[in-house]
Formats: structure tokens, C-alpha cells, sequence
């Protein structure tokens, strides 16, 4: 203790006599006993609750620059029942482009589709279960990106974040043929539904996948940023914005509703990012249509700002309930990939696309 502490400590209790001087004696303090209105809330035993948990089985897999991402989720029970079949899909899991796997019995895929580069349909008793396939550009730090990504999805769990050594720690590798996956599963409520992005919370990744677009927001949209300028159409509300989002807005006719959002990605995040014809295909699944070579033939030429890009317009097949449709533009510039894209009602889209046009006619990068 230093000589300023010592002083400053004999000065405070030289003053409590004389304080304690001008204390009062307190009334009596008076007890009472009355009888509990409910019984005591029984103690909770883990095994009786666990089947209320979601299960979450995960592996990253790291195959070149790549970071490819196998991600189950279910109720326990149902994921007790797969984890063997899982394990053994992870373990065939070879290297190609793309990767190659092999299904178990019944097992079935669905394709592409948005930011995911499959979709494993898993049959089960209480209802099918998904595994998302998808991938990201490999960090250089290989601890942070793990730690990132699990703590990901414990956010997405309703659990609070783990340091990243806790989360090493928890870690274990398997081996495929591709070379060693780190594995982890991890317990919680799932906070989303399971169209959610599985890269959902990351900054430069795009919003979840949607069957329908999300109701406007309050929050406006950005008309510019540092990095570029755009002109908002007319009768275009502001919509859902956010770090991944440079724009977003919203268009409604009745029951009607489509949604626009302006995105970018690295150019470096490989072919998932930036193959026109791979984008293309993701978009086609999402309102329905065929996904095979012959979108090719869909792909237009546009401008923006100066820059060549494409742009595709896909209208879902007639009889589909509800029809949606996609008007979709891409374009390389700073190395970057920015992607403009309406997708809702196809009545809706199909009438907004001179708006759309206007809109990346108008836009100015800086």
C-alpha cells in the first residue's frame, strides 16, 4: 500500500465515530410465515428433456483454397438414428469438381441452390432431415475460421459464444477421402428454420434462402454507400438491410410481394461465386425450373456502369404454386462479384423489370 492509500484509509476511519453519531436506532424488523400458492418446481433432469434439443452435426472439410461445409440438423432422436450413416457419407466424401460422395440407401439429392452446392434429402420416420452442402474460401488462420464458424452456429442454437480454445478443445478430425474434416456437434433450440444460409451471420455471405420474400422493414435501405450509387424506382419501399446487404427493397401489389437485394462477394471465393452458369442454376432451382446445361441459352449481355456483366431473367413453371420468377445481373468489378437481384411473384417481376433495368442502369461504382 502506498503512503497515499495509508493516509487516505486513516482519514476514512477517523470519520466513522462521528458519523455512527447521527445513526438512529431502526424500527424492529418483523418475520411472517405464509403458505406457498404452487408446489416447488421439480428439478430437471437432462436425459427426460433431451429429445426437446436440436442436434447439430457438422464437418469442414478443406479441399485447395476451399472450406467445403456438411451441416445436419434434427431433433436428437432423429439424429441419433442417422449419425452412423452420416459418418460413413462424410468418410466416402472424395476429391473432384465437384466433390464426390457416395448416398446411402434412400438417401436422395436435391441440387443447388442458393448459396448451397447441395442438398441431401435424409428420410426419416418423424420427417425429412437435410444435410447443406456448401463452401467458402479457406482462411489463412485455421483456429480463427473454426472458431468463427462454430460460434456461428451456436448463435443459431440460442447459445451464447465459446473462447477458441473451448472450441478446439471440443473439436475432432475424421478422415475422408478428400483428406481430414474437423468435426463437431453441438445442442441448443434453433432459432431460424432450415432455409436458413448456412453461411448465415458472416460478413460478405448473402441472406437466407427464402420460399417467399420477407415483409418490409422499417429500416431504410442505403441509396448509396462508398462504393457506389443507385436511383430507386418508383413505388420501391425500403427493405431488410444489413453488413451483407448494400441494398434492399420491397415491392407489393395485393397479395403480391418480391423483394431486391444488392450483395457482394469476393471474386476469389471460387467458382461457386463466380461461374455465371453455377449462379444461374442456384437462382433456376429456387422458383423450380430444370437445372441442366440448357440455362446456358438464357444468359444475356448487360452493362453496368461501364462494366460487362450478365443478367438472366427465370420464370417458374406454369401450374406451380406460388409461381415466382428472378430477374438476376452480375457483374466483376474491384474484385468483387455484385449481384442485383428481384425475386418474388412472377406477375410482380415480370411488370418491375424495366424498373429493375433502371435501376443497374443507374448505378455508379466509386
Amino acid at each position: 500500500m502506498t503512503t497515499l492509500g495509508v493516509r487516505h484509509f486513516i482519514g476514512l476511519a477517523s470519520l466513522i465515530p462521528f458519523l455512527c453519531l447521527g445513526c438512529k436506532p431502526q424500527g424492529e424488523i418483523s418475520t411472517y410465515t405464509v403458505e406457498r400458492t404452487r408446489p416447488p418446481r421439480e428439478a430437471i433432469v437432462a436425459k427426460d428433456v433431451a429429445a426437446d434439443f436440436d442436434r447439430m452435426l457438422t464437418a469442414m472439410l478443406p479441399v485447395g483454397d476451399q472450406v467445403y461445409f456438411f451441416k445436419l440438423v434434427g431433433k436428437s432422436a432423429a439424429i441419433n438414428r442417422h449419425r452412423s450413416e452420416f459418418e460413413a457419407f462424410l468418410a466416402d466424401v472424395g476429391t473432384g469438381s465437384p466433390l464426390t460422395w457416395k448416398l446411402p440407401t434412400g438417401w436422395s439429392e436435391k441440387g443447388p441452390s442458393e448459396m448451397r452446392i447441395n442438398t441431401i434429402v435424409v428420410p426419416d420416420e418423424a420427417g425429412d432431415l437435410e444435410i447443406a452442402i456448401s463452401s467458402l474460401p479457406k482462411s489463412d488462420n485455421w483456429g480463427e475460421f473454426v472458431s468463427s464458424n462454430v460460434n456461428r452456429w451456436l448463435d443459431q442454437l440460442g447459445q451464447g459464444e465459446l473462447p477458441r480454445q473451448t472450441i478446439l478443445n471440443l473439436t475432432k478430425e475424421t478422415k475422408t477421402n478428400a483428406g481430414p474434416a474437423t468435426v463437431i456437434e453441438l445442442v441448443g433450440i434453433i432459432q431460424n428454420t432450415m432455409a436458413m444460409n448456412p453461411h448465415g451471420n458472416m460478413a460478405g455471405t448473402t441472406e437466407p434462402a427464402q420460399s417467399t420474400p420477407p415483409v418490409a422493414s422499417a429500416t431504410p435501405p442505403a441509396a448509396g454507400s462508398a462504393e457506389f450509387t443507385l436511383t430507386t424506382p418508383d413505388g420501391w419501399q425500403p427493405g431488410r438491410v444489413s453488413a451483407m446487404r448494400k441494398a434492399a427493397f420491397v415491392i407489393t401489389d395485393g397479395d403480391q410481394q418480391a423483394e431486391f437485394t444488392l450483395i457482394d462477394l469476393p471474386a476469389s471465393g471460387g467458382a461457386q461465386i463466380t461461374d455465371v452458369l453455377a449462379n444461374v442454376q442456384r437462382w433456376a432451382a429456387q422458383v423450380g425450373l430444370p437445372v441442366d446445361d440448357k440455362l446456358a441459352g438464357l444468359v444475356e449481355k448487360i452493362e453496368i456502369d461501364g462494366t460487362e456483366g450478365s443478367f438472366v431473367n427465370l420464370v417458374g413453371p406454369e401450374g406451380t404454386n406460388p409461381r415466382q420468377a428472378i430477374l438476376a445481373a452480375m457483374v466483376v468489378r474491384g474484385g468483387k462479384v455484385w449481384f442485383f437481384k428481384l425475386f418474388g411473384a412472377a406477375p410482380l417481376v415480370e411488370r418491375e423489370t424495366e424498373n429493375f433495368r433502371n435501376l443497374t442502369d443507374s448505378v455508379k461504382f466509386k
